[in-house]
């Protein structure tokens, strides 16, 4: 049931399905070549390679075939920005990490692991080597270009190795600010491994579901928690019917945001805002697949002429295979809830509630679809709830039979495939979110 009073209005959770964890994948290789040489790095000749992403990846790891011939001159740094030249600052820089190179004949070390653990977003990236020595023992193993590079769908290497001579100049304070004017035409031989976003096994923060239009208004705020720059890509799907079927919604917004590709940068926020333009209620829910350490909510305001607009906020919550939810129906108060099955199959859910007088009520939600939201006053779904107190639990009957090592009985599962939310509405308008818990389960 679909709610189109101010009252009845009911927004929906969003879910964000975990990906299975795949192992990494080649984004960008150079393999070794060129007859085994290295172009000398030193304190007048720092060396770098770039490359372009049309893809976000997470967990990735940068190594390099980087070495010495001198085990007195083994010191370097490494540097992984998104800006090189007179522009380049602190705030383009993605990493930075010093570095003791292996002693060995050029082609005769290991590859040497410069960065790991890094969530990159789509953009152009510079991966930049320098060293204040000036023995000419360190150095980079030629690459085997213009043999064509191993790439990742939607990555490009922007040409071969660049250094600082030819023209270039080096900046020993900050050295990603160099100009690298010089074309080593083998290029130098390195590897960039990671997962694409939505293969990274990662899953984003869920944000709940959007409504827009008749007086109400969605904000929109998703923030970056991490130390690295992350991604995030947040689609919508806008319920379509009463059975809860949804499609691919076009979240109309305020700002030119694309909420498909969120860039953010170390401890930023990107916030938006629903444009809340036309006289139909439009409702829906998202799903985010974010890097780690991406957190969002969503506000929603309600704009009723003669009194002051109301706000309620909505946090982030996580899929669930059981979940509590407290509610209000005494005189005056409407709980409302929704519920979104993020499941590849349509869902039947327990309801399970207990009263503040201690009698319990059993009964079932209507099948919701794959994909599905549904959004309904507690008390028009369950009737035994006006004017009553007490608790919801709303759980799946879908279960998957696990043994931990060491139990002495298997375990009944269940899988989490649901997200809800709650709205409490009071007398007057205004309203608020309901707490929802995920059950608290204890297996020995």
């Amino acid at each position: 049931m679909r709610f189109n009073s101010l009252r009845a209005l009911l927004l929906a959770g969003v879910v964000a399905v975990p990906a299975l964890a795949v192992s990494p994948e080649t984004i960008l290789s150079v393999a070794p070549g060129g007859g085994g040489g290295a172009l000398a790095l030193d304190q007048s000749q720092y060396l770098m390679v770039t490359w372009t992403s049309t893809v976000a990846f997470a967990d990735v790891t940068i190594s390099a075939y980087l070495s010495t011939e001198q085990a007195a001159n083994t010191s370097a740094t490494a540097y992984l920005t998104t800006q090189t030249g007179s522009g380049a600052t602190s705030t383009s820089l993605v990493a930075a990490n010093s570095l003791t190179l292996p002693v060995g004949a050029f082609g005769a070390t290991s590859e040497l692991q410069l960065f790991s653990g890094l969530n990159l977003p789509p953009g152009a990236y510079y991966l930049i080597v320098s060293t204040a020595d000036n023995s000419n023992n360190e150095g980079w193993l030629n690459g085997s270009l213009p043999s064509a590079p191993v790439t990742a769908s939607g990555v490009t290497l922007n040409g071969a190795g660049h250094d600082t001579s030819g023209g270039g100049s080096v900046n020993t304070a900050y050295p990603p600010a160099s100009t690298f004017s010089g074309t080593y035409g083998v290029g130098f031989a390195f590897d960039v491994t990671g997962l694409p976003l939505d293969e990274a096994g990662v899953v984003g923060p869920v944000i709940p579901q959007v409504v827009d239009g008749a007086d109400w208004q969605s904000t929109i705020v998703v923030s970056n928690t991490s130390k690295v720059p992350a991604h995030a890509a947040l689609q919508f799907f806008q319920t379509t019917d009463n059975a809860g079927d949804t499609a691919p919604w076009t979240l109309p917004t305020l700002e030119t945001i694309d909420p498909a590709n969120i860039a953010l940068a170390p401890g930023a926020s990107v916030i938006f805002h629903s444009s809340n333009r036309t006289s139909t209620l439009s409702e829906g829910f998202g799903e985010l697949v974010a890097s780690p350490g991406v957190q969002a909510y969503v506000i929603f305001t309600l704009y009723v002429a003669g009194r002051q607009n109301q706000d309620g906020t909505a946090p982030a919550a996580l899929p669930a295979s059981d979940i509590f939810i407290p509610f209000d129906n005494s005189t005056g108060f409407t709980s409302t809830i929704a519920v979104v099955n993020a499941g590849e199959a349509a869902e039947t859910l327990n309801a399970s509630i207990v009263l503040a007088s201690g009698d319990t009520v059993t009964s079932t939600l209507p099948s919701i679809p794959a994909h599905g939201h549904v959004a309904f006053a507690l008390a028009t779904q369950f009737p035994e709830l006006a004017g009553q107190q007490g608790m919801l639990e709303l759980s799946t009957p879908a279960s998957i039979v696990t043994a931990s090592p060491g139990a002495q009985h298997p375990h009944i599962v269940p899988v989490p495939t649901f997200s809800v939310i709650g709205l409490r509405f009071n007398p007057t308008g205004a309203f608020t979110s309901l707490p929802v818990y995920p059950a608290y389960t204890i297996i020995d």
